[in-house]
C-alpha cells in the first residue's frame, strides 16, 4: 500500500492491516538509511530510526505501532525541508 494512502486511512481512523504497517515500517527504515547515508548529522532521522528499533517496536501493540509510524512520518517531513 502506498504511504499516502496509508496516512489517509490512518488520519480517518480506519483500521490498517498488520501487513500494511510492516510494509510502511520497512519503507521508512529504507528512507531513513538513505537520509543518514547522505547526512551523518540528521537528528530527526536518527530519532525516527530509534522509534523503529525493536526495543520500542516489539513491545508496542498494533495501534501503538500505527502511532509510532505517524510520529516517524512527521519526523521525516520535518527533516525534509533542511
Amino acid at each position: 500500500m502506498q504511504r499516502r494512502k496509508f496516512e489517509a486511512l490512518f488520519a480517518r481512523g480506519t483500521k490498517v492491516s498488520e501487513r500494511e504497517i510492516i510494509a510502511l515500517r520497512n519503507e521508512y527504515l529504507l528512507r531513513i538509511s538513505k537520509i543518514v547515508a547522505k547526512d551523518a548529522f540528521a537528528p530527526f532521522a536518527a530519532k525516527a530510526d530509534e522509534l523503529l528499533k525493536a526495543r520500542y517496536w516489539s513491545n508496542a501493540t498494533w495501534r501503538e505501532r500505527e502511532k509510532i509510524l505517524d510520529t516517524v512520518s512527521w519526523l521525516l517531513r520535518v527533516h525534509a525541508p533542511r
